[in-house]
């Protein structure tokens, strides 16, 4: 017999939302994506309850260190102190990489030159791999506050590189505001991470439980189905 869910757990969305992951459904004003259609079959089941609540990303995390909140979808490589939390096996292998709106040569190599460029960034993101780079200004961040201004940005050649997520680029490149323009991606990814379902520490059992879920999307392929659900292909 399935364990019915108490109080419901909340799930701490770093606004503005990162779709295809997580983000507000303005018109339906519920909100849509990856996370919420994997934790669907385990709300429906009573297995658990699920409460979304919107922060920036830095207070999310705070949130759950001090027991505000209970859970984030995050990688557990970029938590400032994993040890205080758990994560739950991978959803899949979150790759980042760099954009530009040029080719990029075929032995492109961010060693290969001491040039000083600028990269469009998310304000509130760390980038593990590229903080050598920004720490000698080989390259110079420009934070903006949301994806879409990232890529605006670098339309506008107001930086030479942007870091995103390979679907978060897919789905922005493909919306309205992007309808004639194009852009270059790096041969190699610049991070490759697991993205997990942090949660608070003491949620041991929900932790087993969604492990569960997960594994069980994963080996049927429903996984791969809901991801690809929700990213937007070019035509």
């Amino acid at each position: 017999m399935l364990a019915k869910a108490k109080e419901p757990l909340l799930f701490i969305v770093n606004h503005p939302g990162s779709a295809p992951y997580l983000y507000f459904d303005k018109n339906k004003k519920i909100y849509q994506g990856v996370i919420p259609d994997i934790l669907n079959g385990l709300i429906e089941s009573d297995q658990i309850s699920i409460k979304y609540v919107s922060n920036s990303r830095k207070r999310s995390e705070e949130y759950i260190y001090q027991g505000t909140a209970d859970l984030m979808m995050l990688s557990k490589a970029w938590l400032k102190e994993p040890g205080k939390l758990i994560a739950t096996i991978p959803l899949h292998q979150h790759r980042s990489f760099l954009y530009k709106i040029k080719a990029f040569p075929d032995n492109f190599s961010l060693e290969n030159s001491t040039d000083n460029e600028t990269l469009c960034t998310k304000k509130g993101f760390i980038y593990p791999n590229l903080a050598p780079y920004l720490k000698s200004k080989r390259l110079i961040r420009i934070d903006s506050s949301n994806h879409l201004s990232m890529l605006k940005m670098l339309f506008k050649q107001r930086c030479d590189y942007m870091v995103m997520n390979e679907f978060n680029a897919l789905n922005i490149i493909n919306t309205s505001f992007f309808d004639k323009e194009n852009f270059y991606r790096s041969k190699s990814p610049v991070s490759v991470v697991p993205l997990n379902i942090i949660l608070r520490a003491e949620l041991i059992h929900e932790k087993e439980v969604l492990d569960k879920h997960i594994k069980y999307l994963k080996e049927s392929g429903e996984l791969q189905r809901i991801i690809k659900k929700h990213i937007t292909y070019p035509e």
